[in-house]
């Protein structure tokens, strides 16, 4: 990673620690594309005891460690530790965090013209649902 993209954090919860491979297939598939690189991954889960347990990528599947490569180090057990004090009994939170390297491409055209980023915003898909029945 060089820095020229965007980097996201995405948290993304799922009740009975449910897990079919579809969600690791959409991000296989983003990133052969080379819409994402996903830089770093871990699973963060509370069982039906109440008991915690966080896995690095590297632990939880081969095609996830394969996927994110050299585990980078950027989510640390801060991250699971900070996650877990909100979550529910057999409940799991995927934590993800992905450089949007299709927009590395678009940033190098506009410096080739002298043009430079002054903001970057994320609006929920809700609030343009929201906006478009008025």
């Amino acid at each position: 990673m060089q820095g020229k993209a965007p980097v996201d954090l995405v948290l993304v919860e799922f009740s009975g620690n449910r897990f079919d491979g579809r969600v690791l297939d959409e991000l296989e598939r983003l990133d052969a594309d080379g819409t994402i690189n996903v830089l770093d991954a871990l699973l963060v889960s509370r069982g039906a005891d109440g008991s915690v347990e966080w896995i690095e990528a590297s632990g939880a599947d081969e095609r996830l460690d394969a996927l994110v490569g050299e585990p980078a180090g950027l989510l640390s057990a801060e991250d699971a530790e900070a996650v877990a004090e909100e979550l529910q009994a057999d409940t799991a939170i995927g934590m993800l965090l992905f450089e949007h390297t299709w927009a590395a491409t678009l940033a190098e055209a506009v410096r080739g013209v002298g043009g430079h980023l002054l903001d970057w915003e994320r609006v929920p898909a809700a609030a343009i649902a929201e906006l478009a029945e008025n």
